[in-house]
């Protein structure tokens, strides 16, 4: 029990010193500018392979973010440490111009506990939105007919840090809940380079909000074991999440001709925001070698969320892997692929901006139950109708390392 104990301060100490790691760039995406960002879908690990399932999916061996009932599905081992980082190259095409922009990110960090035959806890940090945008306009004083180039950019995320509960309630039935703090800030400044309409006599203006974001959230799950027979199961799922209520202060900053110190500071008091809330469901068949699954999401916002709209979210992956506890190493490795369509959760120039991807990934055995899992993810959104069409591929390394802690040695 000491060691169990002293393993959770571990990791939330790590958790804790770790949240810089996350404040990171986004992908580059300009779609970055509306509303909070672009939304994560918690997809991550398995679920990045197999095109974004996982609402129905009990793996035995990988953990899924998607439902937090899916916890207690974990049994090769009783302990598993899952992390990823992300490589994303992106293309975006305005019609009038073509750029590339490549970006690396720490996407997750999860400690899974087992902590009784019946239950499971998982600690652990991932993003839920990222900023990360910049293009030129053209801006005029007041009166003034001569143009002077105005650089917007935009930058920041914010994440959440959570614990996630599981439990066998039957034999066929799981459940789960997921509280969660959520955390972070987004950066939106306008650079204007004035020199020539001002004679000299003002280089540059530098306007800087900063949106200071904190509060809390929760997702609840359950999963269902509607047929099973032998090594082959039928699994249903569904998951719900609850709108993340956040309190938001800005603070407002004005620099003159490129100095260090502000021409004036102005803190906003605090608004409350509410994000949107989702519901999943999905299905999945299983034996001891391969996994087919299936998942429907529905996203739903209000009329305070500015820039989002209500979208649908379809999905269909597999996995195949011959033999987890095998001794060669081909039949070890597992394969994986899925497909999703989004209608589109933000609306630009009147009509919601799709998104349609595929993925394939490798996972493959280090030593014990340490595997490494590599997976490409080929995602478009967007149109030259709208904002931008932008064109992103996805590299993902995701890092599970699983053992068996805890167990008294028992000689007979």
């Amino acid at each position: 029990m000491r060691a169990f104990i002293y393993i959770i301060c571990c990791s939330i100490c790590f958790l804790i010193s770790g949240s810089e790691l996350f404040a990171q760039r986004g992908d580059g995406s300009l779609y970055s500018s509306f509303g909070v960002g672009l939304l994560a879908q918690d997809q991550f690990g398995q679920a990045a392979r197999i095109g974004g399932v996982g609402t129905g999916v009990r793996s035995p061996y990988f953990l899924n973010q998607l439902n937090p009932a899916s916890a207690t599905s974990v049994g090769a081992f009783n302990f598993l440490v899952d992390a990823e980082v992300n490589y994303k190259l992106m293309n975006i095409n305005t019609g009038s111009e073509n750029i590339n922009i490549n970006r690396t990110n720490l996407s997750l960090i999860s400690f899974w506990f087992r902590t009784s035959k019946k239950t499971a806890f998982t600690l652990g940090m991932m993003p839920i939105s990222s900023v990360d945008y910049s293009f030129i306009q053209k801006a005029y004083f007041s009166g003034s007919t001569t143009p002077f180039d105005k650089y917007v950019t935009g930058y920041g995320d914010i994440n959440k840090i959570y614990l996630n509960f599981a439990v066998d309630v039957m034999p066929r039935l799981s459940l789960g809940i997921r509280p969660y703090f959520a955390f972070g800030h987004i950066n939106h400044e306008n650079f204007y380079y004035t020199e020539e309409v001002t004679n000299g006599n003002i280089e540059s203006l530098k306007l800087n909000n900063r949106d200071n974001y904190n509060g809390l959230g929760l997702d609840i799950g359950a999963q269902f074991v509607a047929f099973k027979h032998e090594d082959k199961q039928l699994s249903l799922g569904l998951s719900y999440q609850i709108p993340s209520q956040l309190k938001a202060s800005k603070t407002s900053l004005a620099y003159l001709n490129s100095l260090d110190s502000a021409m004036y500071e102005l803190v906003e008091q605090k608004e409350n925001l509410q994000l949107g809330s989702s519901v999943k469901g999905g299905i999945s068949y299983q034996n001891s070698r391969l996994l087919l699954a299936a998942d429907y999401s529905y996203k739903m916002f209000s009329g305070d969320d500015s820039g989002y709209i209500n979208s649908h979210l379809f999905s269909i992956g597999g996995e195949y892997m011959p033999n987890f506890y095998g001794i060669e190493f081909l039949k070890r490795v597992n394969y994986s692929a899925g497909i999703f369509y989004d209608t589109g959760y933000i609306r630009s120039e009147g009509s919601p901006v799709q998104r349609k991807g595929a993925s394939i990934g490798f996972g493959f055995p280090i030593q014990g139950f340490t595997r490494l899992n590599l997976s490409y993810q080929y995602v478009q959104q967007g149109d030259l109708n709208q904002l931008s069409k932008e064109v992103s591929h996805g590299i993902s390394l995701n890092f599970n390392f699983g053992d068996i802690w805890f167990q008294k040695s028992r000689i007979e």
